[in-house]
């Protein structure tokens, strides 16, 4: 085969010649010539010497004039030939009139007069996930309103991807939005961005409507983007809230707050995340002063319902938690749903199994659980025999060490101040009130009070020539006793007896993926569930849920990243896509016909540089897409 390519006089003539005799079939050789043209050229097919000659013919744009109402203009034009053999003009590009195109040509960029820069490439991700996922229609079929402005799945769609880039107020969220390119892809008037008009749409998501919504989301992420299902992750959480004690909102308590803040209420959330990328399957929010197992007892009907949606694609599900969530009747109603577990227990309501000599543990192969060993039995827990597998960590005695010490230091600090408080009870012109042996005993108790710290901390009322004192210590062979016996150890159990040693210990320790996404949503400048700004329960349902929302789109982004090989960490992604900038230039606008008239400034866009990752997620994604014309 002999391939010839002539351009000339706006024309290109492709020729093929073949040596077989016959007329060949053109539909793959086409396939392959003409992959970039919309329209493939129709051959025309001559016979020399009995050797086919193939010849296609394509005219290149060119400049055609045209009248509208005896108006000259000009535009970019290219024919070419429809699938039925009939020539056809294409416009490439209208020019205007002939004094345009000649103020173009000769018009020079110049110096603009103002540039903007707005967010782009985490903004265009994250939309482009939510697009993927569907999130706005799967909104809107359950939140129907007229057709009048925004929808509510825009209003809620655009809230999420402010949590999950610039977390801020509903007041100040209108700002966010205008230095985005979500001017261009969720084009919205002024007005419509008042924080008043997002709290209207909120009215529109009552508890049983959300449930729903989030069926559906979770239903897609299963059937359509494949979430591995096979190990989950339950937990729970706080947050804190700024509601005056007179607010009536119920789920808004005050209780054991995580972030020790006990002047404020607090409200609950119950997380199920897969373990590809702690993608959120369920969520609940609950009262905050309500005890964990009483959490997991009232949400395990609904981890059952969502089940169903889960078996169609995945036949067994273990279900991983922390020792928060056990009872015996949470285990009872367990042991009749159709989840696997694996859990754990508090060591020192198991003083058996603490017992076990450390000489009859083994250590694991897998380099992954180095410094881990291990002790294999089974145990009748909460009424049934379960799997137990008792794990020592250098890793995790080093850290309760650690954190021993810090606490001891503390404790030892207080227990001095309390003694130089009672010396000086003693001396003239003291004005508080005398110590008694009662005080002084309550306030040892509760300084010496604390995990491990009280069992070789000790502090008694001393009495002598009838002044009261304090004397304190620690006990070595109790702190001994309590490195060997308790710390670096965790009891884990699980209802499968298939999982070796290193399994559930690997399953156990997914944990992580949970509480990665717990620290996600407190983190105050990425998705930030703190401080919410609502006021009544209904209001703070909705908050959890864009919330919790957020965080699906920026694991699902990170998902996708991963998976077209690019490795790179959650957080670094999202500060490596908020660097990608677009940037617009504004020169003046030129009038020649009517200059005092002047005109809008002509725009020019343009991308920031890119360094080589951010280019490699910036293709891996195809952001190109969303880059202006």
């Amino acid at each position: 085969m002999v391939l010839l390519y002539a351009g000339v006089f706006g024309l290109y003539i492709l020729i093929l010649t073949l040596s077989c005799p016959n007329r060949p079939n053109l539909s793959c050789l086409e396939k392959c010539l003409f992959t970039q043209v919309e329209t493939v050229p129709q051959p025309l097919v001559f016979l020399i010497d009995s050797t086919p000659l193939i010849v296609y013919i394509r005219i290149m744009p060119s400049l055609q004039s045209y009248s509208v109402r005896g108006n000259r203009y000009w535009r970019i034009v290219e024919s070419f030939r429809d699938k039925g053999g009939r020539p056809r003009i294409r416009v490439v590009r209208h020019l205007g009139t002939a004094q345009k195109l000649l103020e173009r040509l000769s018009e020079a960029p110049g110096r603009p007069l103002y540039a903007a820069e707005r967010d782009f490439g985490a903004t265009a991700a994250l939309w482009d996930t939510a697009q993927q996922l569907d999130i706005v229609r799967t909104i809107d079929a359950h939140a129907r309103k007229r057709k009048q402005g925004p929808s509510v799945g825009e209003y809620i769609l655009l809230a999420a991807l402010n949590r999950a880039l610039a977390p801020a107020s509903k007041r100040k969220l209108a700002a966010w939005y205008r230095n985005t390119i979500l001017v261009r892809l969720l084009p919205l008037r002024p007005a419509a961005l008042r924080s008043q008009r997002f709290w209207d749409h909120m009215s529109y998501l009552d508890a049983s409507t959300l449930v729903r919504i989030e069926n559906d989301i979770t239903r897609r992420l299963v059937e359509e983007w494949k979430v591995d299902l096979q190990t989950l992750f339950y937990d729970t959480t706080n947050f804190d809230t700024f509601l005056s004690s007179e607010n009536p909102a119920r789920l808004a308590r005050r209780g054991h707050a995580k972030s020790k803040r006990t002047d404020l209420r607090i409200v609950g959330l119950a997380l199920l995340v897969s373990w590809d990328f702690h993608i959120p399957l369920f969520s609940q929010i609950y009262q905050g002063n309500q005890n964990d197992s009483v959490t997991f007892s009232r949400v395990l009907d609904d981890l059952v319902a969502r089940y169903q949606m889960f078996r169609e694609k995945c036949q067994s599900i273990t279900l991983v938690f922390d020792k928060g969530n056990n009872s015996e009747e949470n285990f009872q109603d367990l042991e009749g749903s159709p989840y696997h577990f694996i859990g754990s227990l508090v060591p020192t309501q198991h003083q058996d199994l603490l017992n076990i000599p450390l000489e009859q543990f083994r250590p694991l192969e897998d380099s992954r659980f180095a410094g881990v060993r291990v002790y294999r039995t089974e145990k009748e827990v909460f009424g049934e025999k379960r799997t137990i597998v008792i794990t020592r960590s250098r890793a995790l005695l080093r850290g309760q060490i650690r954190g021993i010490r810090q606490h001891l230091a503390k404790k030892l600090r207080a227990l001095r101040d309390l003694e130089k408080r009672i010396a000086r009870s003693h001396e003239p012109g003291w004005r508080g009130k005398p110590y008694t042996a009662e005080s002084i005993q309550k306030n040892l108790d509760t300084i010496i009070s604390g995990q491990y710290i009280a069992d070789f901390l000790w502090g008694q009322v001393t009495r002598k020539h009838r002044r009261l004192g304090i004397a304190f210590g620690t006990d070595d062979d109790a702190y001994q006793k309590l490195k060997k016996r308790v710390l670096g150890k965790r009891i884990l159990f699980t209802d499968r007896t298939d999982l070796t040693d290193e399994e559930i210990i690997f399953g156990y320790r997914g944990q992580h993926h949970v509480e990665r996404a717990f620290r996600d949503m407190k983190d105050p400048y990425f998705i930030s569930f703190s401080p919410p700004h609502h006021w009544t329960d209904h209001m703070l349902r909705v908050h959890a849920f864009y919330c919790v929302l957020a965080l699906t789109l920026v694991s699902l982004l990170h998902r996708r990243v991963h998976q077209a090989g690019v490795q790179v960490t959650q957080s670094h992604l999202i500060e490596q896509l908020k660097q990608i900038k677009e940037i617009t230039n504004y020169y003046p606008a030129h009038n020649t016909e009517k200059p005092h008239l002047g005109g809008r400034p002509r725009a020019e866009r343009a991308m920031t540089h890119l360094d080589p990752q951010q280019d490699r997620i910036f293709r891996a994604l195809k952001l190109d897409r969303f880059l202006a014309s």
